[in-house]
């Protein structure tokens, strides 16, 4: 697992039986989404009915409380990750994510000229 005392990051790489779920309690302040890698996923929702995500869809939950996800009838494999938001200004542009515009413009450039990585 990934340790970043600013963000306190969860990672989950989940797979689930058919009609397995999991329920996982959030940490106080983090947001979360879930991302479907394989099959079919029920996110409850705070009324009590789930809403379904198939493969490569995302949900984004609220912060805190308990994440409660379901496999659908072939089961599922997902993602569920969650951490303390930065509370920064948040920019994108294509592929990429910055605080400023300014930012993205430079990250394209740099990309279109090979200085990236």
């Amino acid at each position: 697992p990934g340790r970043q005392p600013l963000t306190d990051p969860l990672y989950l790489d989940v797979r689930l039986p058919t009609g397995a779920v999991i329920r996982e309690p959030l940490p106080a302040g983090h947001n979360a989404f879930v991302y479907v890698v394989d099959g079919r996923v029920g996110a409850a929702q705070a009324d009590g009915r789930s809403r379904w995500l198939g493969q490569g869809e995302l949900g984004v939950f609220g912060r805190e409380g308990v994440v409660e996800l379901r496999a659908g009838e072939a089961g599922a494999h997902l993602l569920l990750v969650a951490g303390r938001p930065l509370g920064e200004p948040v920019a994108r542009g294509g592929p990429f994510v910055m605080n400023t515009r300014e930012e993205i413009r430079q990250a394209q450039e740099d990309f279109e000229r090979g200085r990236l990585g």
